[in-house]
């Protein structure tokens, strides 16, 4: 009887440690939820790069920050309802698994103020929003958002900058919000790098730019430090005004969190040693940077690529050179001095300010109409703008046809014509209200053919015609870089005819199809 007794306390033993072990040595979970809102409220204008920067952090976190793809939960121009929902996503993921194997990521790229995210005119508390994340049963919480503080009315309360402590621990639980400007700054946007500068620093940082030690790993401090010295310096060379990152720390343990190990995925590019040298990595045939390096004249520095084409700028002063590369999945190349061969630089926009954006413009449509003349008018019509966030300056040309019965001919006209105009803007959230004048030229041809029975001759001739106009347009965004135009437009064109000059007043209305680049 002792030896089963003995037996039956050795199987719940090994019982109790079987159905234990697969909790205790159960792998971390990390998800990550990205939000994307190019639309504010009302008065703001719509951010351009958005939906990149939250694509690109799903796709290093995937990548290299141990995500699964079903893990990560991307949603694009949410609103409040959505944005909740995708939370509870990750809630349900999340309650699959023990608090402290789970760690929530969050990101935000768009406007927001002290108090909220503005998500395509709604508001929705920062308070609401971080119950929603204490929702999901995770150890550690991180936030990262890149809003807008351009003003004391914009962005999010943060308390003053500081580093963020790694203590040899165990496991790091609680919450980390990453902010990517001070209280009173801009957010900016780069049109180089076709995303958020802060985001792009961050991210930058995570393939193996913060990794300041060379473990092959990134932590938290290292991510946030290296993306907190990269965006005030490339923000202080390009606009001279300063965006300085904050973070906010709320931790019960604090240790290394290891954000990503950059070698563990893709192709491996190393720099060579050298003090201040500034390398750009794009991806062949993208006019965008993937990445950015800072060379170091102690050790060369590693980044992580998927593996694809890119073309590495190396920019030294005033001197530039590049260097073409091909990397497959594995591969780990070493770019020497002989890679490199000797060959204008990014615009950046503030989030949420309208003297940043600027850009060209080119449209096509049709036009159609009434003249005091003729009656009834149309043609196509292509226009080519330059834009300063308010103001435009804009070029074009087209042709109108029109026709008309007189006493004993059929007349028909047709017009070839450039114009030049000035135009404000007033952006309203996703659309744009235009308003301006100008000029337009040209050549008028007439042609009259005789009725049916007429003895009148045919006869063609041909006028100079010039005369101002006005107009007023709505422009409705169709996600980045499209947009349709539809408007109205008056003109008094003056010509000579039969010794006179005449002037004819019209009106007509048009719709275009444009893209900006």
């Amino acid at each position: 009887m002792r030896v089963t007794a003995r037996a039956l306390v050795f199987l719940f033993v090994t019982l109790a440690v079987w159905l234990h072990a697969p909790r205790a040595f159960a792998e971390p979970v990390r998800i990550l939820v990205a939000a994307a809102s190019t639309v504010g409220l009302e008065a703001e204008r719509p951010l351009r790069f958005s939906t990149n920067d939250a694509a690109r952090v799903r796709d290093v976190l995937v990548t290299l920050g141990g995500v699964r793809p079903e893990h990560a939960f991307v949603v694009n121009e949410p609103s409040r309802a959505q944005l909740f929902a995708s939370i509870a996503r990750a809630k349900h993921e999340a309650e699959k698994h023990r608090a402290d194997e789970v760690t929530l990521v969050f990101y935000f790229s768009g406007h927001g103020d002290r108090d909220a995210l503005h998500l395509a005119g709604e508001r929705v508390l920062l308070a609401d929003l971080s119950g929603k994340l204490a929702e999901v049963p995770a150890g550690l919480r991180l936030a990262v958002t890149d809003a807008c503080r351009a003003s004391r009315e914009k962005g999010f309360t943060a308390e003053e900058p500081f580093t963020i402590t790694a203590v040899n621990v165990a496991q790091a639980t609680g919450q980390v919000w990453l902010h990517a400007s001070g209280d009173g700054e801009a957010a900016q946007e780069s049109d180089e790098l076709q995303g958020a500068i802060f985001t792009h620093a961050w991210l930058n940082g995570l393939r193996g730019a913060a990794d300041s030690n060379g473990d092959a790993r990134v932590t938290l401090e290292e991510s946030f430090a290296f993306a907190h010295a990269q965006t005030l310096l490339r923000s202080a060379k390009s606009t001279g005004v300063l965006q300085k990152p904050e973070a906010i720390v709320t931790l019960r343990e604090t240790a290394p969190i290891v954000l990503t190990q950059p070698l563990s995925h893709g192709a491996t590019l190393t720099f060579p040693q050298a003090r201040d040298m500034h390398f750009l990595v794009y991806l062949a045939d993208a006019k965008s940077v993937l990445s950015e390096m800072w060379s170091s004249h102690e050790r060369r520095i590693a980044m992580r690529v998927p593996a694809g084409h890119y073309v590495v700028q190396r920019r030294a002063g005033s001197v530039s050179s590049t260097a073409m590369v091909a990397l497959t999945e594995g591969e780990s190349r070493d770019l020497q001095e002989r890679d490199f061969a000797t060959s204008p630089r990014g615009r950046i926009a503030r989030k949420g300010d309208e003297r940043g954006e600027r850009g060209h413009e080119l449209s096509a449509g049709y036009e159609s109409g009434w003249n005091a003349r003729t009656g009834f008018v149309h043609g196509p019509q292509v226009t080519y703008a330059y834009a300063w966030s308010f103001l435009a300056l804009s070029f074009g040309g087209g042709a109108d046809f029109a026709d008309r019965t007189l006493e004993r001919t059929e007349e028909h006209l047709v017009s070839g014509y450039g114009r030049a105009g000035l135009e404000i803007r007033a952006r309203m959230g996703a659309f744009t209200a235009r308003f301006g004048g100008g000029a337009r030229a040209g050549i008028l041809s007439q042609s009259l053919e005789p009725m049916a029975g007429s003895w009148v001759a045919a006869k063609h001739d041909s006028a100079f015609f010039l005369g101002p106009e006005v107009f007023a347009a709505g422009r409705i965004g169709l996600g980045t870089p499209w947009f349709v135009d539809i408007g109205a437009t008056g003109r008094v064109l003056y010509f000579r005819e039969e010794s006179q000059v005449r002037g004819v007043a019209g009106l007509t209305a048009s719709a275009s199809l444009g893209v900006r680049f």
